[in-house]
């Protein structure tokens, strides 16, 4: 178990972590130590070969990356003489013998260090695992809204990475898991990294929370479609993607008016039924405003042996016998396809509306902002009067937007064969404009009203009025529903 000592012995930790250099940028660059040690990658031998020179970076690594004991008289001679009773003391460390014990990983990230299990607990088969930083927790970081919250609360909190960040922008954070040692893990985080907002709390869903509601709530829950439950951190007990839909119902319930809830998911196609059909009942009735933006699609086969390698350790017999129990599974079931991606919705008085798309990937910088700004765009072209609100904004083209020309040579000359307008942020929409609509966007600069720069167009083009509203207004509801114009 992880105990917790002072918040002066957490600072102790954290600077000479930093300095010693056990940090991303360090473990990546400099040492050389950019994957985990995985007995799938077969990479233990190396990375301890990497680590073999007695210095402080090395001792740590090798406790709390690869998971070697060491002795515990070598080990003092590169460490500060308060380390390792305080390691001891909270339970990083265990002493065998004359040996020491890593009983974590620390795994850094570019702004906190985080106590996880290590890697091979994956091959020990236990399901109270609590895993590291991974690269769906790192996404839903990016695509969280990050404006200032009285509570947020983080569902299924794992590591308590989510909470940890949302700490930065909420007065309290609450964080829960139904893992037991999720939430010692958690708190133990937020302890060690100097967070001293965020409470954590056992329990399945919204159970520990009571009657509170939120600002903001966000969920990286484990939503794997698996006909097992086994690790707490990704599978569950509910039928097929029963436990993501029910955290859509749930939500809105804890949520304030205006209220966030933001969430990684994988849902089910069913033979008879579209991907938008099934995802359409999860919000009807939920007074919530919703956006889903489906990225992967994967046959269940595929999906099947994927999550085999990522669960399962490695046998030839084993893998055949559980993707014969995936796909019986899902025949019985009717699944055509699985999908993933990401859920944002909002709680707002009055007529929703839901916004189902496909995207091509998700971004690799924070796209919270994103977020808001989509929402605020749907709600103004969902209003009865649309139209009449766009003449009266003052519209300005995105900084991030940019208008790119193909040519091709013709007869010995370079003809415009193509203008495309892309964004260069978020999920770099891109959409194909005429040289008309190009220079009418090029004046969208805030200075004027919609409606001014409409008939200043209808003027210069001598063209009739009203023909020119109704496709400047056709195409300005294009683009500022994918994020080219703001308002």
């Amino acid at each position: 178990m992880l105990h917790l000592a002072s918040p002066d012995d957490a600072k102790r930790l954290r600077e000479f972590l930093a300095e010693t250099g056990y940090t991303e940028e360090h473990l990546a660059l400099t040492a050389g130590i950019r994957d985990l040690p995985s007995s799938r990658l077969r990479n233990v031998a190396r990375l301890r070969d990497l680590t073999r020179e007695p210095s402080s970076i090395n001792t740590l690594l090798r406790w709390f990356w690869i998971e070697m004991p060491q002795d515990a008289s070598t080990a003092e001679q590169h460490v500060p003489s308060w380390f390792i009773p305080l390691a001891l003391r909270c339970g990083l460390l265990r002493r065998q013998g004359r040996d020491l014990h890593p009983e974590v990983m620390l795994f850094p990230t570019d702004t906190f260090v985080f106590a996880a299990d290590h890697t091979s607990k994956i091959d020990s088969g236990d399901p109270s695992l609590v895993l590291w930083p991974n690269p769906t927790s790192m996404v839903l970081s990016r695509f969280t809204v990050r404006r200032p919250s009285r509570a947020t609360l983080d569902v299924g909190t794992g590591n308590g990475i989510q909470a940890l960040a949302a700490a930065a922008h909420s007065q309290k954070v609450l964080a829960t898991d139904l893992n037991p040692r999720a939430v010692a893990f958690a708190a133990f985080n937020a302890w060690l990294n100097g967070v001293d907002n965020v409470e954590c709390r056992a329990g399945d869903g919204f159970d520990p929370v009571a009657e509170l509601t939120f600002d903001l709530i966000v969920s990286n829950p484990p939503f794997f479609i698996t006909p097992a439950a086994h690790y707490l951190f990704c599978t569950n007990t509910l039928d097929l993607d029963q436990l993501c839909r029910r955290l859509v119902r749930e939500a809105p319930a804890r949520l304030n008016e205006e209220g966030y809830f933001q969430m990684l998911c994988e849902w089910v196609e069913i033979r008879g039924q579209s991907w938008r059909e099934r995802l359409a009942e999860w919000f009807q009735g939920t007074g919530c405003d919703g956006w889903v933006m489906k990225s992967s699609t994967l046959h269940p086969g595929d999906y099947a042996e994927e999550r085999i390698h990522a669960t399962a350790s490695s046998s030839p017999a084993r893998d055949a016998e559980l993707y014969d129990d995936y796909l019986a599974y899902y025949r019985e079931r009717d699944v055509e396809a699985i999908h993933g991606g990401m859920i944002a919705m909002r709680r707002r008085s009055g007529r929703n509306w839901m916004f189902l798309e496909e995207i091509p990937g998700t971004p690799t910088d924070p796209f919270g902002d994103l977020v808001e700004q989509t929402f605020a765009a749907r709600d103004l072209l969902q209003s009865p009067r649309a139209d009449q609100q766009l003449l009266a904004l003052r519209p300005t083209l995105s900084p991030d937007v940019r208008l790119e020309q193909v040519f091709r040579h013709v007869d010995g000359e370079w003809k415009r064969q193509s203008l495309t307008l892309r964004s260069t942020t978020g999920f770099n929409p891109a959409l194909g404009v005429e040289p008309l609509v190009a220079e009418f966007l090029r004046r969208c600069d805030g200075n004027r009203t919609l409606d001014e720069l409409i008939r200043a167009f209808a003027a210069k083009m001598d063209a009739p009025l009203p023909q020119v509203q109704k496709e400047c207004l056709d195409a300005v509801r294009t683009f500022t529903e994918r994020g080219f114009l703001r308002y």
